[in-house]
């Protein structure tokens, strides 16, 4: 907990430094990618236009790659756990779990928990993994046998809605599920809900201690939980569409259309 609460610290210093010292870039290298996530050892992981996961360091060296082409495309890559992703195919509502050096370790096939639509993942820090039932409105964990450890309430009486959520994400032990147009909807570690956000927009997200971290209009945002402060980080502007962007271990990262740049404060 000690670490996560220094990295929350540095990343408000970052987001000052950072506005008062302008970017350079370190790296970048030119690719067309429908997806980017990134670990919390700085590691980058892009889905590609040919449906490749490729990981790079935080020089840009490529460092592990992963294709499968029976499952077809990749929706999501769950980077929490560098040691244990977990990509997820939406089409076939297929979840592929894949080791440190991105070999596949097991597969999971949702169809066979007879839930018709899920449409986010996320992995748990007990091993298991979280699944959104949009059907039955419910939150639910499972494990590696596709048994249902734990779920939620209904989520149109606990709340008075049926999210429609657009990423997952569980940290310190709990979980925080997105919908752009609700909110971002907070559960407990054994799925009980707590409250919602008024935070919209929210694609894709980094949870980092009190911090949460997302991309919307060219900027990235962090929102701390605590003191219930936002502050906002203009990121480079080019000509190309920014597609996401997030930050660890003092480097911007920000697939653009054409390109992928890692980015330092310029404090020169």
């Amino acid at each position: 907990m000690k670490w996560l609460i220094g990295i929350s610290c540095v990343f408000l210093s970052f987001f000052s430094s950072a506005q008062l010292a302008g970017w350079k870039a370190a790296a970048s290298l030119p690719m067309q990618a429908t997806f980017m996530t990134v670990d919390e050892l700085g590691n980058v992981y892009v889905v590609k236009g040919d449906n490749d996961l490729v990981r790079y360091n935080e020089s840009g060296d490529s460092t592990g790659f992963f294709r499968s082409v029976q499952n077809g495309a990749i929706g999501y890559v769950d980077a929490t756990n560098p040691l244990r992703l977990v990509v997820y195919y939406p089409a076939y509502s297929k979840l592929v779990l894949l080791d440190r050096m991105l070999a596949a370790k097991n597969e999971l096939d949702l169809r066979n928990l007879n839930i018709p639509n899920v449409p986010v993942v996320a992995t748990s820090a007990d091993g298991n993994i979280w699944i959104y039932d949009v059907f039955n409105a419910r939150l639910k964990k499972i494990n590696a046998q596709l048994e249902i450890v734990s779920e939620t309430n209904d989520m149109r009486l606990e709340a008075q809605s049926v999210p429609m959520p657009s990423c997952l994400v569980e940290r310190d032990w709990k979980v925080f599920l997105a919908d752009t147009a609700r909110g971002i909807f907070t559960f407990d570690r054994y799925g009980n809900y707590l409250n919602t956000l008024a935070l919209r927009g929210v694609k894709q997200m980094q949870v980092l201690g009190s911090q949460i971290i997302y991309y919307r209009d060219d900027s990235l945002f962090s929102w701390d939980l605590k003191t219930i402060r936002s502050q906002v980080l203009p990121i480079p502007a080019t000509q190309m569409p920014i597609i996401n962007a997030a930050w660890v271990r003092n480097t911007l990262y920000v697939l653009y259309a054409d390109r992928l740049v890692w980015y330092k404060p310029d404090e020169r």
